[in-house]
């Protein structure tokens, strides 16, 4: 099965391909050429079936030049009865300088039949019908009149030029027929758009109504036809006079309404209800119904008829911004599995041809009847409803004062009178869903996070993301950082199945996307964690500014199309991260040196916990690592989504008490957990971590998480212990990468760059000294007085060279008060010393012998935590 299918796919070979080409007649081109040339052969177009047509008509330019024909083949169908094809014919370019009449339209935009007679004939009433014979009758019946069509009739008038019906008076001639009618409507639509002065009606039963005996002139006595036509009138016995008798009545051309027009004029009519002649709708249990008037043509009775043209649809809410903007209506829709789903929808969404919402409709489950009538119904209904009930909308999920808003769920301590909603114009793409039990989670996923400090950590970043606002907190990232297969992934799983998941990826999302695709993500996971597996797939050239972005809550300002200024995406975050390398490592992939502030916005923990078993440290009784991780994400893919619910409802339902609470917990973590002597970005971080803790301590005290009182603090203290030490020390960043970089310096080019000087000079076997080649040389090296070796770095080469990319000021002043720069009598960080070739003492920073055994920090244990 498997070869046959392989088979099936396989490439051509190139004998088969040759083959192929050769086998496959190519089709031709067809271009069509306008206008026709004057040396193009008549027109002499067939078909195989039919022969040559029954009937031609030409189109010609404003100029009188021909662009082509309409042609029209009458014919006896299989079974008999009389049968019609009508197709365009232009003379078209084939390529290869081939030339032909072939059945292909006329380029938009096209003439209207008949263009030089009516613009030759200016004060003439013009008369528009549904194609080319009901256009002949119309010619004939109203000879004053110009009379004209556009090609393809209903099909296709708006590709149809009607500019030079403007300032004209301008009758529709319309067919028996809904598609007549609709066919009118657009040409009216058209002819007011070019700007027609006086648009009229024919209506069919002006001329159906009656027939012609000879002479004699009675009333139909049956309906008329459907898709009777002005040709047909012809055909019945109506003639010019006749015709001209007709129109002494006033009322035998009307003015043209519209389908709204009609609507409305016919309620009034009628003296139907207020109510009923302001909205014709109703919601019926199959869905919903517009209200169809008919009027009997000789009896004036008119009927009452209540169409279907959707499934079940209510329009529960007006919903606008707190600035009275964005303005929207709530949606209930009702599908066949009898589930009902809310959606707000923009009112800028019903402009155009509305076919983006209709989608959107379509995939929540709405059936439509598939007409022009159901669209245009549907489009009415939802623009005039007034529903009583009015909604606040939001474009971001996340807390609004003390609500809190998912895409498809708002939760609130009190019910009020009006709802706080997310109303978006596209599609929310977002894993915010709910399956399985709480207390399955707990179970299966939550309770074997015990023991396991990543684990755990993981979790409790899940619920301290929604205490960002309420808190005042800071935002920012930890990464998880270790090689292949260390659980990294399924830390991230395990805490995504707190919030949701669903689908293939969960509620995990990848780095794998540009900063710009990144803003969209973190703006819908605005209060909420964002989880974000393999830092490696991110562009090292942007990883440093996505993490910046992420963190401050802020995205690119950008112009709109007249170059004001756009409002940027906005968001409060709380981001875990993983990857086999680091921010460091993944900046400088870019060609760039990481920031501190970076480094502070993202934290990098290792991902190893040390017990041999990679993140975790604690398998609960399973056979192994793998064992473990694979029941972790397979019950995370049945239960996940029921915690964050029930934890958001306590935060909602205490809303005032989050700030101190959590203020309590971070007071206290930064005491237990923070040397006093720290730098303040250890304490910023310091206070990352508590506020971590702080919220799997309120996941367990509101019985979300089954822990005991501490477990999570324990798990946060020992990934901050991890992440301190992986860091190298409590001082600030730039102190530490400024020693770093002046020993990863001398560590490369120690010998190379430096020329040695004094007792380190090299000499011959009589003492004298050997001539030294040093290429690109920035200083000298000698035995310090104390022992070990001091490196004499010149001005110019300490700026460009060792302090590259770094403030050489600052670096000096790092290394002075660490006691690794040899300052001067003067307290200047460089010392005038005499060095070889030079006629006199030269001013250059010497750097301590300790600079590559005796400069490295005390380590955590040493630390002084008062």
């Amino acid at each position: 099965m498997h070869a046959a299918l392989d088979d099936a796919f396989a490439p051509l070979s190139p004998e088969e391909a040759s083959a192929s080409e050769r086998a496959a007649p190519k089709r031709e081109e067809e271009t069509p050429i306008v206008p026709v040339p004057a040396d193009a052969p008549a027109m002499s177009f067939k078909l195989s079936k039919h022969g040559a047509p029954s009937r031609v008509w030409p189109y010609h330019d404003a100029e009188g030049r021909l662009m082509g024909y309409v042609c029209r083949w009458d014919f006896t169908d299989a079974e008999g009865n009389p049968a019609k094809q009508v197709r365009p014919v232009t003379y078209c370019d084939l390529g290869n300088d081939k030339r032909a009449w072939r059945a292909k339209g006329i380029p938009s935009p096209r003439p209207l039949f008949g263009l030089p007679d009516i613009l030759a004939s200016t004060d003439a009433m013009v008369i528009v019908t549904e194609g080319e014979k009901a256009r002949d009758a119309a010619a004939a019946l109203f000879p004053d009149m110009v009379a004209t069509t556009p090609a393809h009739g209903a099909k296709s008038p708006h590709l149809t030029d009607f500019s030079p019906l403007a300032g004209r008076t301008v009758v529709i001639a319309t067919d028996n027929d809904d598609a007549g009618q609709a066919y009118g409507d657009k040409v009216c639509e058209l002819a007011r758009a070019a700007g027609a002065a006086q648009v009229l009606h024919l209506p069919p039963d002006r001329l159906g109504a009656w027939l012609w005996q000879g002479e004699e002139k009675t009333l139909r006595g049956e309906t008329l036809p459907a898709g009777w036509d002005i040709a047909d009138a012809l055909e019945e016995g109506w003639t010019a006079e006749r015709v001209a008798e007709m129109r002494g009545d006033p009322a035998f051309l009307p003015l043209y309404r519209d389908a709204e027009e009609r609507e409305t004029l016919r309620r009034i009519e009628a003296g139907e209800p207020e109510e009923l002649t302001k909205w014709p709708f109703r919601v019926v249990s199959n869905g919903v119904e517009k209200r169809i008037e008919k009027a009997d043509k000789e009896t004036g009775i008119v009927t009452i008829e209540w169409r279907w043209f959707c499934s079940l649809l209510e329009v529960s809410a007006k919903t606008r911004s707190a600035d009275g903007e964005e303005w929207g209506r709530l949606l209930k829709i009702t599908d066949d599995d009898k589930r009902v789903k809310y959606w707000a929808m923009p009112m800028e969404m019903l402009a155009g041809d509305g076919i983006d919402y209709r989608k959107r409709l379509n995939s929540l489950g709405l059936t439509m009847a598939p007409s022009t009538f159901a669209r245009n119904a549907l489009h009415e209904y939802i623009s005039t409803a007034r529903p009583d009930t009015k909604a606040r909308c939001v474009g971001r999920i996340g807390w609004h004062g003390k609500v809190y808003v998912l895409p498809s769920d708002t939760i609130t301590a009190v019910e009020s009178e009006e709802r706080t909603l997310l109303q978006t114009v596209g599609e929310a793409d977002h894993a915010f869903r709910e399956a399985g039990t709480l207390e399955g989670w707990q179970n299966g996923i939550a309770r074997l996070a015990v023991g396991n400090s990543r684990l755990a950590f993981a979790m409790s970043v899940a619920f301290a993301a929604p205490l960002l606002y309420p808190a005042g907190a800071e935002g920012g990232g930890f990464h998880f950082r270790g090689a292949s297969s260390t659980g990294k992934s399924t830390a991230l799983v395990v805490a995504g199945s707190a919030w949701g998941g669903g689908d293939i990826r969960g509620y995990v999302r990848t780095w794998r996307a540009t900063s710009n695709g990144l803003e969209g993500v973190a703006a819908m996971h605005c209060d909420a964690p964002m989880l974000l597996d393999e830092m490696g797939e991110v562009d090292g050239r942007e990883a440093g500014a996505v993490a910046y972005m992420l963190a401050n809550g802020v995205g690119k300002s950008r112009a709109g199309r007249s170059g004001e200024a756009r409002k940027a995406a906005e968001w409060r975050l709380l981001f875990l991260s993983s990857g086999e390398l680091s921010l460091d490592a993944k900046v400088a992939e870019g060609g760039r040196k990481v920031a501190a502030g970076q480094q502070v916005r993202i934290v990098d923990i290792p991902a190893d916990a040390g017990a041999g078993l990679g993140l975790f440290e604690n398998l609960h009784g399973f056979p192994s690592a793998d064992a473990f991780a694979r029941h972790l994400k397979m019950a995370a893919g049945e239960h996940y989504g029921t915690p964050t619910r029930a934890f958001l409802q306590t935060l909602v339902d205490n809303f005032d008490a989050i700030a101190p609470t959590v203020k309590g917990y971070v007071d206290e973590f930064i005491a237990e957990n923070c040397p006093k002597t720290a730098d303040g970005q250890v304490s910023r971080v310091a206070a990352r971590f508590g506020l971590v803790a702080a919220g799997g301590e309120m996941a367990t005290a509101a019985g979300v998480l089954p822990w005991t009182e501490g477990e999570a603090t324990r798990a946060a203290a020992r990934c901050f212990r991890d992440w301190l030490a992986a860091r190298g020390g409590i001082e600030p960043a730039e102190e530490t990468e400024a020693i770093a970089a002046v020993r990863r310096f001398i560590e490369l080019h120690g010998n190379s760059r430096f020329e040695a000087m004094g007792e380190l000079a090299p000499r011959d076997g009589i003492g004298a000294p050997i001539d030294q080649r040093i290429t690109n040389r920035v200083g000298f090296r000698r035995r310090a007085e104390g022992g070990g070796i001091e490196y004499l770095v010149l001005p110019e080469s300490w700026k460009s060279e060792v302090c590259a990319g770094l403030d050489a000021g600052a670096v000096a002043k790092v290394l002075n008060g660490r006691g690794l720069l040899v300052a001067g009598g003067d307290g200047k960080p460089q010392v005038k010393t005499r060095l070889p070739n030079f006629a006199s003492p030269v001013r250059c920073y010497v750097i301590a012998a300790g600079i590559l055994g005796d400069a490295e920090p005390a380590t955590y244990a040493e630390r002084d935590f008062g």
